[in-house]
């Protein structure tokens, strides 16, 4: 038996966030992670919370307000707005920023987003924040027990790219400042290789999650890997540990403050998936295999309350399946890069437009949901394709032909060709390219005002002009790639209420239980505000359980919400 002071079940953003928290507060703290690895789905991610009122955001000059704030999750959750969750969160998110900047190597900076639902009141820039990129060599020998980002996101195997490579990359063949960067960025990769045998540049959310691992390190967390937790200990309706499954053999876990669910939720788990999302067996998964719903299984078990009217909220995002010759298959998440870019459109099973292609990817899939599109098609053409890439092809100099032989790409030279290879009426989708092209010179999009919103601007191409966003599909030959509604992660855990305790079915906290993460029910209740929407979220959540947990010397009496940053 092993004892101490929390137990936290789960590595990622939520998990490691406490226990960096836990361990300046005084606290003994053990983190179990299931697979080999740590970093949870935050190693996938972008790695980019939302935190409003942020103190980065005067950087790039910007300013927020806790009132304009408040105004837009008002704005964009309608009924599902839970004043106890948002209350904690902005009273909370800033300070946990501060927090862990002087407390640990987590590292943001600035980026003038807007956040998603722009045109609604309240709405800002520069909310969500980017993680300053890690030089994984710092982690030394430590660095293999890191989650790599999804491989289809790397190029050359282990070769990170962040946002701001994006451009400069595109035109590494056409501006001197674009090769220099690019060719500094491959010069540095090439080293690793010869040095590491794999990049050692990490950006994104694989950043965070390298950043929160190494400050864990350093703040002496204890830090258990291939430790499957397996039940709860519970005695006279108190959470008293966990027993996990160490080394061939069942290990209890006491901890005299209290336990943290954070295990990343069920997107790979095939029954729960089955029984929640939509179009379950035309739906695709990015979370880790081994986000199993753990953490509500253990919970709801000791009576937590899983609410089954969020249990399937998820962070949609348009995927492409390609299928490899052995019969594996490679999922692309359609976050931005593409489908945001000036010469494409996406089309129905009719061939018409359905949405505005630059919106965000929770947007974008919920539309698909509630359409009951379970496939749909992004239509460009070679100019573009050559310019921007189209899912896991890349732009030029890369080559399309691999991928246009086994089928993920297809090609055809007309577009009533295309058509025909898509299954979608010839007659419509010629007619829907005429009249969005007609439109798209003058830089309009009347059906769907792609470009006019500030977030799809902003996503588009800032050098083309007049819209960043719109550009008329040119002459053949043509592309298209079948899109499938898809998730970054599910995030309808257990309910808790604004000191992250875990409820039960009562709303009556369950003594020494919490969760954060994406083992919590979203404050977000399956909206999405702006970028970081769970991160941000996540990292607060912990951030206030570790001090909760701190400030609870009876495991059996929870204490006071209020002055949660005495401890900070």
């Amino acid at each position: 038996m092993t004892e101490t002071d929390i137990v936290i079940v789960g590595s990622g953003a939520a998990g490691l966030t406490a226990a960096i928290t836990a361990r300046v507060l005084g606290l003994q703290a053990v983190v179990i992670e299931k697979t080999e690895v740590f970093g949870g789905t935050t190693a996938y991610s972008g790695g980019a919370p939302w935190i409003p009122c942020n103190h980065l955001m005067e950087r790039i000059g910007l300013s927020d307000t806790r009132e304009a704030a408040d105004t837009y999750l008002h704005a964009v959750l309608g009924e599902a707005y839970n004043g106890d969750l948002v209350n904690a969160y902005l009273d909370n998110a800033a300070g946990m920023l501060r927090f862990m900047e002087t407390h640990s190597q987590v590292r943001f900076k600035p980026f003038p987003l807007p956040d998603y639902e722009s045109d609604l009141p309240g709405a800002a820039r520069s909310r969500s924040l980017l993680t300053e990129s890690f030089d994984g060599r710092l982690l030394g020998e430590r660095l293999n027990d890191l989650r790599m980002p999804l491989p289809q996101l790397m190029l050359f195997g282990s070769m990170q790219i962040e946002g701001a490579d994006i451009h400069p990359m595109r035109h590494a063949l056409k501006t001197w400042a674009g090769f220099k960067h690019t060719a500094g960025v491959m010069k540095r990769f090439v080293l690793d290789r010869v040095a590491h045998g794999r990049g050692t540049r990490i950006v994104n959310g694989n950043a965070l999650a390298a950043r929160l691992f190494h400050s864990a390190i350093e703040a002496g967390v204890t830090l258990w890997k291939n430790a499957p937790a397996k039940e709860l200990i519970v005695e006279d309706g108190v959470v008293r540990g966990v027993i996990v499954e160490r080394e061939g053999r069942r290990e209890e876990i006491r901890a005299k403050h209290g336990v943290l669910l954070a295990t990343g939720g069920y997107g790979a788990n095939e029954e729960m998936r089955r029984k929640y999302i939509p179009f379950a067996d035309q739906h695709y998964s990015l979370q880790p295999d081994g986000n199993v719903g753990d953490g509500v299984r253990m919970g709801t078990a000791v009576g937590a309350f899983h609410d089954p009217a969020h249990a399937g909220d998820c962070i949609w995002t348009p995927v492409s399946v390609y299928r490899r010759r052995d019969g594996s298959i490679v999922k692309y998440p359609h976050i931005f890069i593409d489908r945001a870019m000036p010469g494409c459109i996406a089309v129905d099973t009719g061939g018409r437009r359905f949405v505005n292609e630059g919106s965000s990817y929770q947007n974008f899939v919920g539309t698909m949901h509630r359409l009951e599109l379970p496939k749909v098609h992004l239509v460009a053409n070679r100019d573009f394709l050559r310019s921007y890439g189209m899912g896991l092809v890349r732009p030029a100099p890369f080559s399309e032909r691999a991928y246009v032989d086994d089928g993920y790409l297809i090609e055809a030279p007309t577009l009533g060709a295309l058509a025909g290879k898509i299954g979608v009426p010839a007659a419509a989708l010629e007619d829907t390219v005429a009249r969005f092209n007609a439109a798209a010179a003058r830089g309009e999009d009347p059906e769907f005002g792609r470009g006019a919103d500030a977030h799809s601007r902003f996503r588009g191409d800032a050098t083309h002009t007049p819209n960043p966003g719109l550009a008329p599909i040119g002459d053949g030959p043509y592309y298209a790639v079948a899109i499938h509604p898809g998730d970054l992660s599910t995030v309808g855990g257990l309910e808790t209420n604004g000191r992250a305790q875990v409820l039960n079915a009562a709303g009556v906290p369950i003594p020494g239980l919490y969760a954060a993460g994406l083992d919590m029910n979203s404050m977000m209740r399956g909206r999405y505000p702006g970028g970081g929407s769970s991160i941000g979220p996540a990292m607060t959540f912990g951030y206030i359980a570790a001090h909760q947990m701190a400030k609870s010397h009876d495991i059996g009496t929870p204490a006071t919400v209020a002055a949660v940053e005495e401890l900070a």
